[in-house]
């Protein structure tokens, strides 16, 4: 192995984060950021959401609250005349309430503007409120993947475990899981890649997923973790990336939910506590446990 590569190397970045987030930065060329600016508004959190509306607003009104004022004191009956600053948070606000306040426009050009600003108000509306529909509408999953996985033995063989459940009432039918390892590799030229690997599963398919499932990959000679010990995946840079697609029965869309396992969240000669149990003749399953171990 070369001098250069013994070392331990830094922890690198994985594209996927553990809430399922992409960990990517891609810059907007300029003239296209608002090509797609329908699925921005529906990927983006609902924080900056509904920041973008609060600036939205507030930057319209000061827009036109701005025309207002330019065409002059006497087109605003009822207005403050003699302070410009006053006469300005005047047309502000008669901008927010638009025909609803203590002040009447007066002339051609002002109607008009008003006019303009009614349209544009009664068009952001439709707009906001099919947004608005679109994001609750859309179906997402709730699936929580234990924090760590576990290289055990199970029926005295060597295997990765890790445990998911799903956080709602509902059920997630047709779920499928995938499993896919990164680890960096070095050519003989020097070049040093990243290289990926699918790993087998003991049971990839869950009909029903609606409480807790066990995912298991069996370390045996076919397998990309055969001969790997902790000290090793350090030295590769070993990531296992999950993921899983259903159908939720509620909304009959399909959902999909990701994890990521790094090197150094991978245990070894453990167990995962016992999370379901049986009270009154229904199962019940304790999500707070799902990431315990023994």
């Amino acid at each position: 192995m070369p001098k250069k590569f013994q070392h331990h190397s830094p922890k690198m970045p994985v594209v996927i984060n553990r809430d399922g987030s992409l960990n990517i930065h891609r810059p907007r060329e300029r003239g296209k950021y608002f090509t797609d600016l329908y699925h921005y508004l529906l990927s983006i959190s609902w924080s900056k959401f509904f920041l973008i509306l609060i600036l939205l607003f507030i930057t319209t009104n000061v827009f036109f609250a701005a025309l207002y004022f330019f065409v002059g004191p006497q087109a605003l009956d009822g207005s403050h005349q003699g302070n410009e600053l006053n006469r300005f948070i005047d047309c502000f606000f008669f901008s927010v309430q638009l025909l609803n306040g203590p002040f009447t426009p007066v002339g051609v050009l002002m109607n008009f503007i008003v006019t303009l600003q009614a349209y544009l108000g009664m068009l952001t509306l439709v707009i906001v409120t099919g947004l608005f529909y679109a994001r609750f509408a859309r179906p997402n999953a709730r699936v929580i993947f234990s924090d760590n996985a576990i290289i055990s033995q199970y029926n005295h063989k060597s295997c990765l475990v890790f445990r998911v459940a799903n956080e709602r009432l509902n059920q997630i039918v047709e779920a499928r899981m995938t499993l896919t390892m990164t680890k960096t590799s070095t050519s003989k030229e020097g070049e040093t890649s990243v290289k990926l690997h699918q790993l087998k599963l003991e049971n990839d398919y869950s009909p029903l997923f609606a409480l807790s499932w066990t995912i298991r990959h069996f370390i045996d000679e076919g397998s990309p973790l055969f001969g790997m010990d902790a000290e090793k995946m350090k030295e590769a840079q070993v990531a296992i990336f999950a993921s899983l697609s259903g159908i939720d029965e509620t909304f009959s869309q399909t959902v999909t939910a990701r994890s990521v396992y790094r090197y150094d969240e991978i245990v070894y000669d453990k167990k995962f506590k016992d999370i379901l149990l049986w009270q009154n003749n229904k199962m019940h399953i304790n999500l707070k446990g799902i990431h315990d171990l023994e």
